[in-house]
Protein backbone atom coordinates (compact mmCIF):
# COMPACT_ATOMS: atom_id res chain seq x y z
CA UNK A 1 0.00 0.00 0.00
CA UNK A 2 3.01 2.14 0.95
CA UNK A 3 4.75 2.29 -2.58
CA UNK A 4 1.18 2.53 -4.48
CA UNK A 5 0.57 5.87 -2.15
CA UNK A 6 4.48 6.84 -3.04
CA UNK A 7 3.66 5.81 -6.52
CA UNK A 8 0.58 8.13 -6.78
CA UNK A 9 2.44 10.93 -5.17
CA UNK A 10 4.68 10.99 -7.72
CA UNK A 11 1.97 11.01 -10.63
CA UNK A 12 0.70 14.59 -8.79
CA UNK A 13 4.12 15.73 -8.61
CA UNK A 14 4.77 15.39 -11.92
CA UNK A 15 1.44 16.00 -13.44
CA UNK A 16 1.82 19.57 -11.07
CA UNK A 17 4.99 19.89 -13.17
CA UNK A 18 3.21 18.96 -16.84
CA UNK A 19 1.01 22.46 -16.20
CA UNK A 20 1.09 24.91 -18.52
CA UNK A 21 -0.60 28.13 -17.76
CA UNK A 22 -3.48 29.41 -19.62
CA UNK A 23 -5.65 32.59 -20.06
CA UNK A 24 -7.60 32.79 -16.48
CA UNK A 25 -5.08 30.86 -14.32
CA UNK A 26 -2.96 33.04 -12.22
CA UNK A 27 0.74 32.61 -11.99
CA UNK A 28 2.89 33.41 -9.55
CA UNK A 29 6.02 35.10 -10.44
CA UNK A 30 9.18 36.66 -9.06
CA UNK A 31 9.86 39.70 -11.79
CA UNK A 32 12.90 42.08 -12.62
CA UNK A 33 12.42 44.77 -15.10
CA UNK A 34 15.48 45.99 -17.16
CA UNK A 35 15.89 49.29 -19.72
CA UNK A 36 18.86 48.16 -20.95
CA UNK A 37 21.63 46.61 -18.40
CA UNK A 38 20.04 48.59 -15.82
CA UNK A 39 17.37 47.39 -13.40
CA UNK A 40 14.82 50.08 -13.01
CA UNK A 41 13.26 51.19 -9.79
CA UNK A 42 9.26 50.09 -9.26
CA UNK A 43 9.70 47.07 -11.73
CA UNK A 44 10.62 44.00 -9.25
CA UNK A 45 8.67 42.03 -6.99
CA UNK A 46 8.33 38.62 -5.70
CA UNK A 47 5.51 35.84 -5.20
CA UNK A 48 3.41 38.17 -6.91
CA UNK A 49 -0.31 36.50 -8.22
CA UNK A 50 -0.89 37.63 -11.73
CA UNK A 51 -3.89 36.29 -13.53
CA UNK A 52 -3.59 36.17 -16.69
CA UNK A 53 -5.87 38.00 -19.27
CA UNK A 54 -6.88 40.43 -16.13
CA UNK A 55 -5.10 43.62 -18.24
CA UNK A 56 -3.24 44.08 -14.89
CA UNK A 57 0.08 44.39 -16.13
CA UNK A 58 1.24 46.76 -19.05
CA UNK A 59 -0.48 45.15 -22.43
CA UNK A 60 1.99 42.38 -23.85
CA UNK A 61 3.21 41.14 -20.92
CA UNK A 62 0.68 38.87 -19.71
CA UNK A 63 0.33 37.04 -23.30
CA UNK A 64 3.80 36.51 -22.98
CA UNK A 65 3.17 34.04 -19.56
CA UNK A 66 1.01 31.89 -21.38
CA UNK A 67 2.06 28.10 -21.45
CA UNK A 68 4.72 28.94 -19.25
CA UNK A 69 5.62 26.02 -16.98
CA UNK A 70 6.15 26.39 -12.87
CA UNK A 71 9.93 26.94 -12.98
CA UNK A 72 10.21 28.24 -15.98
CA UNK A 73 12.16 31.36 -16.55
CA UNK A 74 11.17 33.76 -19.08
CA UNK A 75 12.36 37.18 -20.89
CA UNK A 76 9.04 39.23 -21.49
CA UNK A 77 10.04 42.05 -23.84
CA UNK A 78 7.44 45.06 -23.94
CA UNK A 79 6.95 48.91 -25.19
CA UNK A 80 5.71 50.72 -22.58
CA UNK A 81 3.17 53.24 -23.22
CA UNK A 82 4.12 56.70 -24.18
CA UNK A 83 1.82 58.25 -21.62
CA UNK A 84 3.73 55.87 -19.20
CA UNK A 85 5.79 56.87 -16.30
CA UNK A 86 8.09 60.15 -17.72
CA UNK A 87 11.58 58.07 -17.69
CA UNK A 88 10.10 54.62 -19.01
CA UNK A 89 7.52 56.00 -21.52
CA UNK A 90 7.09 55.00 -25.02
CA UNK A 91 10.58 52.64 -24.05
CA UNK A 92 11.75 48.87 -24.62
CA UNK A 93 12.36 46.74 -21.60
CA UNK A 94 12.68 43.21 -20.29
CA UNK A 95 11.21 41.98 -17.73
CA UNK A 96 12.91 38.84 -16.42
CA UNK A 97 10.32 36.45 -15.37
CA UNK A 98 10.62 33.32 -12.97
CA UNK A 99 6.90 31.48 -12.87
CA UNK A 100 6.69 29.48 -9.46
CA UNK A 101 3.16 28.29 -9.56
CA UNK A 102 0.43 28.13 -11.22
CA UNK A 103 -3.32 28.08 -10.15
CA UNK A 104 -6.49 26.99 -12.35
Amino acid sequence: MKKIMGVLAMCAALTACEKTAKNGDTVIIDFAGFLGEEQFAGGTAENYPLKLGSGTFVPGFEEQLVGAKVGEMRDVKITFPTNYVENLAGKDVVFKVTVKEIQK
